[in-house]
């Protein structure tokens, strides 16, 4: 009688191993959880970066589009400008590519618009909007010539400095705009045929053709 084990001792170590078991199960599940919730932070990390790699590939192809267009737009204007300031009128080619390349430009407008931030499509009008003021006036037979330079120049400043924070919105190195360029310039409109500093034209470089 001496020697038998109490009843309550079997009862305790039951009741320990029982609670090893359950307290291994929530530990086992607690890392489980943390696992999966790490696994789950990871995933939405990694769709977050090839989101932000797709919308900056899309915007940089809609970027390089528009300057593209607007440099073709450039070469056009340039030379349909030379024709009419010698005092001649343009042909049916030169009248159709012309119509050709503004339209291109227009069409050029959308993705740039859904895709660039407010900053860099407010300086898109500063760019494009002189240049379709431009073509409007060279499209009319009797168009005064002597508004033509303004509002080629102020098309010049306006994408100097659109491209420029394109390109800081990319990622690029690209000098600073206001230390380069100064204020931006008021954009040629339909109520206003003149830049706000029209004597700042004969800094400008040459246009790229």
């Amino acid at each position: 009688m001496g020697s038998q084990v109490p009843v309550w001792i079997p009862v305790v170590v039951a009741l320990l191993g029982l609670a090893g078991v359950i307290l291994t199960q929530v530990l086992s599940g607690r890392r489980e959880n943390r696992r999966m919730t790490e696994d789950a932070a990871r995933e939405e990390r990694r769709w977050q970066r090839e989101r932000e790699a797709r919308t900056h590939e899309t915007r940089a192809d809609a970027y390089a589009q528009l300057m593209g267009v607007l440099e073709a737009f450039d070469g056009v204007l340039f030379q349909a400008r030379a024709v009419r300031e010698a005092g001649k009128q343009l042909d049916e080619h030169q009248l159709a590519e012309l119509r050709e390349v503004r339209s291109e430009a227009q069409h050029a407008l959308g993705p740039v618009v859904l895709h660039a931030p407010e900053a860099v499509r407010q300086l898109v009008s500063d760019a494009t909007l002189p240049r379709m003021r431009l073509a409007a006036m060279l499209l009319e037979p009797d168009g005064d010539t002597t508004k033509m330079r303004p509002a080629w120049d102020a098309g010049q400043r306006g994408y100097r400095v659109m491209r420029a924070r394109m390109r800081a919105d990319l990622g690029f190195d690209a000098e600073p705009v206001d230390e380069l360029y100064g204020p931006q310039p008021t954009v040629v409109s339909s109520s206003s045929e003149s830049t706000s500093d029209p004597a700042d034209t004969t800094s400008l470089p040459p246009p790229t053709l």
